[in-house]
């Protein structure tokens, strides 16, 4: 009855009343009312370790994507050379095509599901994940032979008639997904489970999950397999055996089986092998992952040097992507950023741009930025200058002062006057926009120009580009339709500032690299990376529908999490002369939910408990491990304040969205997205307050 009284504000049910009664005020009194009981610490369960993309295609597809902003055919073979990247854009695929049979898929129909800025966030994450992980080899000796069995169970299907050779050539990587994924010694069987657990999470009719399910299946019981089961498993089987064991005369007990399962004789399978090994070795030698022998280069060789170019191919991604984030609505601030780009990263300096005049067939130098301006005009026929020469064949040209006679006059006086070892012209534009970038360097700076003449060309291409007929973003939307002009212009934000974003996150990559995971700010670098992984995903939801946008489920660490939010908010809290403690239960289940709702609740409870403590007081957040007369397991988080309590006025409207007198960028929606955010969880929360602080109750069950 009291707590009836007491919390009329939120409608409870009986479980939650008495919980609330035992943490507030009956604990030490009347414990054998209550039902719950506080769970005993048990083993921490293990997380399910990340699935690491291969370093080398993850250089490929940062080297194709930089600077896109659409896809095209081209990208979708590159999907299908790795197993994460291949289920990273399946499970794209999927949202958009769910329920679907994949009998009649083509790799190109990969794209579907995804658009340059996904798969972007694919790359760049895979990248970042690849850095985390540096311990772990490079997976080429995994990689090779997952190549080879896609290869052949994609043979395989062409050979029976199958209606997707590129679904088997899908199935046939996937099998090996658990081979990709971080080492995890505690556990050694998560890898398999954590496999299986993705590919039946995709919501797709296929047997493709059953490939890895029944992979150790006896031979002979593949006969009643379904026919992808059959291919992908037999062509698994045949991958791991060598060519000379498959050309031996002698009967082989396991060729026997694959020829009854496959319906292909023996001499057959052992021509598939063949002419599959040809292609892996092709596929091996394009990306540079030749099989080393023992006397030859180490794997943790071919690793370190594979993690070095994927952290170059990176820097180069950025750089591509800053020049195509730079297109404005004037062409020349877009080339001012570029050369301030190449100023900052490559150390070339003393800009000159040159637009061509089509009318009067001269090159003319252009005013930019606060560089000075040089009266410029070099006519293009006949001229054997760098920038006629970089604009005639768009790729990026180099003159060195001792060139001498070989070189233009022009070039070599701009040379000496920049006192430079050389200039670097790079076309810029492209069709009624074109034009030449000149830049001055040492020889170091100019010979990394010379090492990737078309990245730099690239780069031109894409800040030269010219903007939008419409200077205003969103703007081809009706001004009769304001109910589609927000959306789209909420996707194009969204999109936009995934740039910068990811950029970032891309660098602390890198700078946790270059500080090695010993360093004394390691921890920080990984949470500001997790803050910054929170917002791409927030903005990503932004420019999605309500149906589009999934539910990411993961094992969160809910105390880990706390922890993490003690310290990213401390100078908030310090700064107010306040203290923030907290009494973490250890042992706690890991929660199978959303893990942003997670951070997104307990850091709005926080900050509010923060802004309602006066100076000297106390924030408290406790979490417990509960179980009620149903023998249903909760997970219990108190955030309380030592501020004034809310007036009844409030506490009566505390959870509708209201306007605020607060300022500072308040919306008054914090407790009512904690309410629904809990919510969606099947979780409750509920509150007292009084004169002396107010105490927030979340429960959430763990199943």
């Amino acid at each position: 009855m009291a707590c009836g009284l007491l919390f009329s504000n939120a409608p409870l049910d009986y479980v939650t009343a008495l919980r609330l009664c035992k943490c507030l005020f009956l604990e030490s009194t009347v414990p054998y009312l209550f039902p719950f009981i506080n769970q005993p610490a048990g083993p921490k369960p293990c997380l399910a370790p990340p699935f690491l993309i291969h370093s080398v295609v993850l250089a490929q597809l940062l080297k194709d994507l930089g600077g896109r902003k659409i896809l095209d055919e081209s990208i979708a073979p590159l999907l299908m050379l790795d197993p994460v990247l291949a289920l990273r854009a399946l499970e794209a695929y999927a949202q958009s095509h769910s329920g679907q049979s994949l009998q009649f898929f083509r790799q190109a129909d990969l794209l579907q599901g995804l658009d340059a800025s996904t798969l972007k966030s694919i790359a760049t994450t895979g990248a970042t994940d690849r850095f985390t992980h540096l311990a772990y080899a490079n997976r080429h000796a995994t990689w090779l032979p997952a190549l080879r069995c896609a290869v052949l169970s994609r043979m395989l299907a062409e050979k029976l008639h199958y209606p997707s050779p590129d679904e088997a050539w899908l199935a046939g990587l996937l099998i090996w997904l658990p081979g990709f994924a971080a080492a995890s010694d505690l556990a050694p069987d998560l890898p398999r489970q954590a496999a299986q657990a993705a590919l039946d999470q995709l919501p797709l009719r296929t047997f493709m999950p059953d490939v890895l399910r029944y992979r150790d299946l006896q031979p002979e019981r593949l006969l009643d397999a379904a026919p992808l089961v059959q291919m992908v498993v037999s062509a698994y089987r045949l991958a791991q055996m060598s060519l000379s064991e498959v050309a031996r005369k002698t009967d082989n007990p396991l060729l026997n089986v694959l020829f009854m399962v496959s319906r292909v004789d023996q001499e057959t399978l052992r021509d598939l092998l063949t002419l599959a090994d040809q292609q892996v070795n092709a596929l091996a030698a394009k990306y540079r992952l030749e099989q080393s022998s023992e006397n030859s280069i180490t794997e943790k060789t071919i690793s370190d040097k594979a993690i070095a170019d994927l952290g170059l191919e990176l820097i180069r991604y950025n750089q591509l992507e800053l020049a195509a984030s730079a297109m404005q609505e004037n062409q020349s601030a877009a080339i001012l950023t570029l050369a301030r780009l190449l100023a900052s990263h490559e150390g070339l300096a003393d800009p000159i741009y040159l637009k061509l005049n089509a009318r009067s067939g001269f090159l003319e130098a252009q005013p930019l930025g606060e560089h000075p301006f040089a009266p410029l005009s070099i006519r293009v026929e006949g001229s054997n200058t760098a920038a006629v020469r970089a604009m005639l064949t768009r790729t990026a040209m180099i003159v060195l002062e001792d060139a001498g006679m070989d070189a233009a006059v022009l070039d070599l006086q701009l040379i000496r006057q920049a006192d430079a070892d050389g200039l670097v012209a790079i076309p810029v534009g492209e069709a009624d926009s074109q034009g030449v970038l000149l830049v001055c360097g040492n020889a170091v700076a100019l010979a990394s120009v010379a090492a990737l003449p078309k990245h730099f060309a690239r780069m031109g291409e894409l800040a030269g580009r010219l903007p939008p007929t419409s200077g205003v973003i969103g703007s081809e939307n009706s001004i009769d339709e304001p109910a589609t002009a927000l959306p789209s212009l909420v996707r194009r934000a969204a999109h936009e500032i995934n740039n910068p974003l990811g950029i970032i996150k891309n660098y602390l990559a890198i700078l946790k690299v270059k500080l090695g995971d010993d360093a004394p700010i390691s921890d920080e670098l990984r949470i500001i990376y997790e803050e910054l992984d929170r917002i791409v995903r927030i903005v990503r939801g932004l420019s999605r529908a309500p149906v589009e946008s999934a539910t990411v489920r993961e094992a969160a660490d809910l105390n880990a999490l706390i922890q993490d939010l003690v310290k990213v908010t401390q100078p908030t809290w310090m700064n107010k002369g306040i203290e923030v403690s907290t009494v973490l239960s250890p042992g706690l289940a890991h929660l199978t939910k959303d893990r942003d709702k997670l951070k997104q609740i307990v850091l709005n409870l926080m900050l509010n408990a923060i802004e309602a403590t006066p100076p000297g007081g106390v924030v408290r957040i406790e979490t417990a491990a509960l179980l009620n007369q149903r023998h249903e397991h909760f997970i219990e988080v108190l955030v309380s304040d030592s501020g004034s309590g809310i007036a009844p006025d409030i506490a009566k409207q505390i959870f509708d969205p209201l306007d605020t007198a607060k300022g500072d960028g308040h919306a008054g929606l914090g407790l009512s997205i904690v309410k629904s955010l809990t919510e969606s969880m099947q979780g409750s929360i509920i509150f007292k307050t009084s004169a002396t602080g107010t105490t927030f109750q979340i429960l959430l069950p763990t199943n």
